[in-house]
């Protein structure tokens, strides 16, 4: 019997970012989506990870170019996760706990709640491999 876990993942800025710069692993996260399309697996973004896609791409890209990445991705077959009480509780814990961003404690913090794995090649995400499932992806430097 398929765990959830199985089945779920949770996409960090780290993939969505390698994804749009067809860096070494965006084949990967590229996959996710066709299964995601196709109600293979459901795949989940927090909103603050979102917004961190978008302030990575306006300040190496500018404005416009954000603006026509944050209306890509809102295409993609993810389901975004708002900012609920009970999720930012557990970032704010995972936050205290681990060395990892505040922005990366919510893509843990989400993962969690929708007991998914997370997807990533962001090596601030080795200090919670005990309390989360992580599907890695390569590293890009």
């Amino acid at each position: 019997m398929k765990r959830k876990k199985d089945n779920r993942f949770v996409l960090d800025s780290f993939a969505v970012l390698t994804y749009l710069k067809e860096e070494n692993g965006w084949q990967k996260v590229k996959e996710l989506f066709l299964k995601a399309e196709a109600k293979i697996i459901l795949l989940y973004m927090n909103y603050i990870n979102l917004g961190e896609v978008y302030y990575i791409a306006y300040r190496e890209n500018g404005a416009s170019v954000a603006d026509r990445i944050f209306s890509l991705i809102k295409r993609w077959p993810i389901q975004f996760v708002g900012v609920a009480e009970n999720i930012a509780i557990i970032a704010g814990r995972i936050k205290a706990e681990n060395k990892l961003s505040y922005a990366d404690a919510y893509v843990v913090a989400t993962a969690l709640h929708k007991r998914a794995k997370i997807v990533t090649g962001d090596p601030e995400f080795k200090s919670v491999e005990a309390i989360v499932g992580i599907d890695w992806l390569p590293k890009n430097h």
